[in-house]
């Protein structure tokens, strides 16, 4: 690998055009970061930056981070007016905010801007500045007037004082959304991820293991390939973008399918949750004393979330996960066809413990029609956006 060269993360971009244009806010030093991650995952960069920017970083840096040329000043092939398939304005100051509000043109940059948004093409604006900037109602009628033109406005929460820059994934996954959420066949899919848990007393609880990996990562592809997600997350060891909903016991999956379906009816459910299947009967109300000898506890069944799920979204696709140990491979399969038909479900992901970790396939996409081996994790992101993408179509 060459010494500007990146290791491939995805293919949520691979071969959309992206103008990234830089301009004068301090979060301009973050750009290396973000023109990297926005090559991890196959995009093709075109840069501009204003002159305010080349106070901040050197152009060599930026080119060096984007593996090509860099754009700054007025020349005779007008590189601007190359339509790209996204202008990413990152960062975004108020003095661009109002440039482009009022049709300013006064260098590469914002030409570049106007003939994307004369095309139809997505803007992504990231404001960066302080608070008490960002609070002035001038700000707030301009980013407004970005609004009313049809542009998008990636804003971070107020930390330290500052909006400041998201990091370069969430820049780039939300980018990578935005354009691919043009596409036919896209959906809105509720994730529904993590390890649920049912209190034995005050401290304690029974759970299974979850780190919530597969949910997070399945969640993330499907938003860059630009389906609509909504999270809801158990507990969960594995990070990812804080979840829509968070429900740490069956019934709280449950009360937040019914939250979800109070707004709207997801296209597809996938559930990726270890979600129990026994509770403890009662809660002890004070903590059990650990000098016991030995307690029995008395389990009753957990409500049944996919059982709910086809109740209360009958129109809606089902993709469930069946996690098995110590039997076959075709075993597997036929218990998962039985699943199948017991749950209602589309399809299933069905696992081998011992293959999570270790040698063998990851899984096997199950359907009433067939199964599809998958090798790893990204096979399985590739094969269920694959099959979202039909059930939409």
């Amino acid at each position: 690998m060459q010494d500007s060269g990146v290791r491939v993360s995805g293919d949520s971009m691979l071969g959309l055009k992206v103008h990234l244009v830089v301009t004068g806010g301090i979060a301009a030093v973050e750009t290396v970061r973000l023109a990297r991650e926005l090559r991890r995952h196959g995009a093709q960069i075109i840069v501009t930056m204003t002159s305010e920017a080349k106070k901040i970083i050197t152009p060599l840096a930026v080119g060096w981070a984007t593996d090509g040329a860099v754009n700054s000043e007025w020349s005779s092939d007008l590189p601007g007016l190359s339509v790209p398939d996204v202008v990413l304005v990152a960062p975004a100051t108020r003095n661009t905010l109002s440039k482009i509000s009022r049709g300013a043109m006064d260098d590469p940059a914002m030409m570049a801007i106007a003939a994307a948004s004369g095309a139809q093409k997505p803007v992504v604006l990231v404001p960066s500045m302080h608070d008490d900037l960002f609070d002035d109602p001038v700000t707030s009628d301009l980013l407004e007037d970005m609004e009313r033109l049809g542009h998008h406005l990636l804003i971070s929460p107020s930390d330290e004082g500052r909006r400041k820059q998201p990091p370069p994934d969430v820049i780039v996954r939300r980018t990578s959304s935005i354009v691919n959420g043009a596409r036919e066949g896209t959906s809105s899919v509720a994730v529904i991820y993590g390890a649920t848990e049912a209190k034995i007393d005050p401290v304690r609880v029974i759970t299974n293991a979850s780190s919530g990996r597969t949910g997070v990562v399945l969640s993330d592809h499907l938003e860059r390939m630009g389906h609509r997600i909504i999270r809801v997350a158990g507990a969960t060891e594995y990070p990812g973008p804080y979840p829509d909903i968070v429900a740490r016991t069956p019934m709280e999956m449950i009360e937040a399918v019914d939250m979800i379906m109070e707004k709207q009816i997801p296209d597809v459910w996938i559930v990726a949750a270890a979600v129990l299947d026994y509770q403890p009967i009662a809660a002890s109300a004070q903590k059990i004393s650990s000098g016991l000898g030995g307690i029995s506890i008395d389990l009753e069944p957990a409500p049944r979330l996919l059982h709910h799920i086809k109740e209360a979204s009958p129109s809606s696709r089902v993709l469930s996960f069946k996690l098995e140990t110590g039997v076959t491979p075709d075993e597997l399969i036929a218990r998962s066809r039985s699943h199948l038909e017991a749950s209602r479900c589309d399809a299933v992901v069905a696992n081998l413990m011992e293959h999570l970790h270790g040698a063998g396939p990851r899984g096997y996409l199950v359907t009433p029609e067939d199964e599809v081996t998958l090798h790893g994790p990204a096979d399985l992101c590739r094969v269920v956006e694959s099959m979202i993408s039909r059930w939409s179509s």
